[in-house]
């Protein structure tokens, strides 16, 4: 990561309100809650393209373990 730089995250509204002991980044600068519930998000991708082919969402390479 470049210190130089500016970057924008997303997380569960859960954990971004202290959720599972993370900490609470509710009341910081530049934190936006989009209103979306995540079940619901998830549930209507998953009706909107269903069947899902799992093949389609395996890694190839944009994500490194170390």
């Amino acid at each position: 990561m470049d210190p130089a730089k500016t970057y924008r995250m997303a997380t569960l509204s859960f954990n971004a309100t202290g959720g599972d002991g993370y900490p609470n980044i509710a009341d910081k600068p530049g934190y936006v809650n989009t209103g979306f519930i995540d079940a619901e998000v998830l549930k209507e991708y998953i009706e909107k393209n269903s069947p899902l082919d799992a093949a389609a969402y395996e890694p190839k390479g944009e994500v490194s373990w170390q």
